[in-house]
């Protein structure tokens, strides 16, 4: 009798994450490590700034700028060149920006679209060719905010749930190459991107009242979904976002 792989494991697989200098992805970047997988972590921030704790080994550190095309496709080929293939890709690097949409500028408008949809965008399309050649799976870490309508993050909102449907259209024409692409909707999350949102009682009284379960999302929450979503154990996912919201977007 043949004993059957752990599906939740990435032994022998190499994992690229975006925004993993902290944060969501520093955390997601540890889980695959625990899990057997190499990781490759990306970020637009100076290495002597990163909060990873993810060092050494077979693991490697670079340098990317999502609003680059150009920036793209070489992170991948150093991947490759480091680690000779790409089974996974967690699209996470993303910003917010806060205000009302009729104070919000089209510039302020447009940098977050750039950096969270069209950056996601960039970052799937340059990936591509190596997943393709291993069957490879995607995760684009959206947000509950592009399902429901929130007040004073327009951009952010409009991103988000670009994000979430890229995944759908990816799945779609990529499925015949075996590739899965899946969306994974964090609600608030105690990171430095909701420090300031989190420091006004009064926007936290009401965050809390929208989330069923009582409380926020972790990094470890967010972290086990994508990992889930990646590995073979979720091989007949595809096209899908799993929010981990506690409740909120139940109705």
């Amino acid at each position: 009798m043949t004993t059957r792989q752990d599906p939740n494991r990435f032994d022998g697989r190499v994992a690229l994450v975006t925004g993993a200098a902290r944060g969501i992805g520093a955390v997601i970047a540890a889980t695959l490590a625990e899990r057997g997988a190499t990781v490759a972590q990306a970020d637009v921030l100076p290495l002597d700034r990163w909060e990873s704790s993810l060092d050494g080994g077979a693991h490697s550190r670079h340098s990317v700028d999502v609003r680059s095309e150009e920036s793209c496709r070489a992170l991948v080929a150093e991947v490759l060149d480091t680690h000779g293939q790409l089974d996974h890709l967690v699209n996470n690097a993303g910003i917010v920006r806060r205000g009302s949409a009729a104070e919000t500028s089209p510039e302020e408008f447009t940098t977050v679209l750039d950096v969270n949809l069209t950056g996601t965008f960039r970052m799937a399309q340059a990936a591509y060719p190596a997943l393709r050649a291993t069957s490879g799976s995607v995760v684009n870490i959206g947000s509950t905010n592009g399902h429901i309508a929130v007040l004073n993050t327009v951009a952010y909102c409009v991103s988000k749930a670009g994000v979430m449907h890229l995944a759908r259209v990816l799945a779609l024409e990529w499925a015949p190459d075996g590739i899965r692409v899946n969306a994974v909707g964090p609600t608030i999350v105690p990171t430095d991107m909701t420090a300031d949102v989190r420091a006004d009682p009064a926007y936290m009284a009401d965050k809390m009242a929208s989330i069923p379960l009582g409380r926020m999302a972790e990094s470890q929450d967010v972290a086990d979904t994508v990992t889930y979503l990646l590995s073979p154990a979720a091989g007949m996912v595809t096209g899908q976002t799993v929010f981990v919201d506690g409740g909120v977007t139940i109705a």
